[in-house]
């Protein structure tokens, strides 16, 4: 790996940002997987070393997005529920409520997009797939959301993560952002209760500036301090590395108290940004980080370590 990384002083990081930004962004169904789909095409075009693999995620991105258009949400948590998530700081759609039936609607619709240009060993996991037994699709999709990774196979991981997703997003489109609350554990979703993919530096809204973290499952994206590590919450041993030649957008916080790090992204620098899309795009900042002794704690569903 030639990549060089290059320390970015803190303040290039916490400039900016209005003040009592929203708590809690929730994707656009309408268009965040077509609007993914057009990113990973753009990232595809720039990596040409994991371009199939981005351009087969663009492809899944749009099936997804037919998905999120023509399936139904399932039952909903009753009002009860809602109160007594409020009331405990729990998740109102947590992931460890497996989603049960619904989403193998979801995967079948994600198993029948345009997959034509895709290489023969894909179609061979898109007909075993189809072919998988319902109980064993939900024992898989559970590794999934328990991120284990020694049991995951991991061609079939991005059809199933996708499919999970969208489960996850159109169950929290309609309850709206009224129904989710703070948590008392501020580094998890408070949707679905799974850890952030990354952070992204948002440009829109009545704050604009404000750093947000986002998850990995549901795609929601909930207000956390700008400089302040997302894993122990250290704020004076935090340093921002970059990798020489790369996107000014994309850096990795990094932090010399846990040794962790997570990925921000920097809408103002490039405003189509795809926190997920443009991590997979920036594998090669994730092996710097690595050789520099950082863990990295931003899982990505489509990516599964020592498998790529």
């Amino acid at each position: 790996m030639s990549a060089v990384p290059r320390v970015v002083a803190q303040g290039e990081i916490l400039k900016g940002g209005g003040s009592d930004p929203p708590f809690l962004v929730l994707p656009d169904p309408a268009s965040v997987f077509t609007d993914r789909a057009a990113r990973l095409k753009v990232l595809a075009a720039r990596t040409p070393a994991t371009a199939d693999y981005l351009s087969l995620l663009a492809q899944i991105a749009d099936a997804q997005q037919a998905a999120v258009a023509t399936r139904a949400t399932g039952p909903l948590p009753t009002s009860e529920r809602l109160e007594l998530s409020r009331r405990h700081g729990l998740p109102v759609l947590g992931k460890d409520d497996r989603p049960g039936d619904d989403w193998r609607t979801a995967l079948a619709t994600v198993l029948a997009g345009e997959y034509a240009s895709a290489p023969e060993p894909v179609r061979r996991v898109l007909g075993r797939l189809r072919g998988t037994a319902p109980a064993e699709l939900d024992a898989f999709a559970a590794d999934v959301l328990d991120l284990n990774y020694p049991n995951l196979d991991a061609a079939t991981v991005p059809f199933v993560a996708a499919a999970l997703q969208v489960h996850w997003i159109r169950r929290a489109a309609a309850l709206g952002v009224g129904a989710f609350a703070r948590l008392d554990v501020p580094n998890v979703c408070p949707v679905c209760g799974s850890p952030p993919v990354a952070s992204r530096i948002r440009i829109d809204g009545p704050a604009p500036g404000g750093r947000y973290l986002h998850c990995s499952l549901c795609d929601a994206e909930w207000n956390f301090p700008r400089g302040q590590c997302t894993q122990c919450e250290e704020r004076t041993k935090v340093a921002y590395l970059h990798v020489e030649g790369g996107s000014e957008a994309v850096k990795a916080e990094a932090c010399d108290e846990c040794h962790a790090y997570l990925k921000i992204f920097n809408a103002e620098r490039d405003p189509l940004i795809d926190p997920v899309a443009d991590d997979l795009a920036s594998l090669a900042l994730d092996v710097v980080l690595d050789e520099k002794g950082y863990e990295r704690v931003g899982p990505n569903l489509f990516f599964v370590p020592g498998q790529a």
